[in-house]
């Protein structure tokens, strides 16, 4: 569940532009403030089952956006091969073996394409 929202989180920040506004707003309330469905609905004078609703819709588009976009995905695979290279430069500077630095190089090229 905790993955799930984190996850869900991290598409609204990334695609939390391309949303309307009402659908940015009542996202922003529970992704960014972390308002449960009842506060977001007395806030907007709503049904909270109509909060639900337009997040499950919403999250729905926002996976679609990362299907379509592969923004999010793209960035973690990135983030994942500049901490290697992180790691790999520790390495290198305990070791200063010559493969290292190989290894960092090839790394850091597959990061650019």
């Amino acid at each position: 569940m905790f993955d799930k929202k984190v996850h869900l989180d991290a598409l609204y920040e990334f695609y939390g532009k391309l949303l309307t506004d009402k659908q940015s707003e009542i996202m922003d309330l529970f992704c960014n403030m972390d308002y449960s469905l009842g506060e977001i609905s007395e806030l907007h004078g709503i049904s909270r089952q109509a909060v639900h609703d337009s997040i499950k819709r919403t999250e729905k588009l926002l996976e679609h956006y990362e299907q379509q976009l592969g923004l999010y995905e793209r960035f973690n695979e990135k983030q994942q091969a500049f901490e290697t290279i992180l790691k790999l430069i520790d390495q290198y500077e305990q070791s200063h073996a010559e493969e290292w630095i190989a290894k960092i190089k090839k790394i850091a090229e597959a990061a650019i394409e």
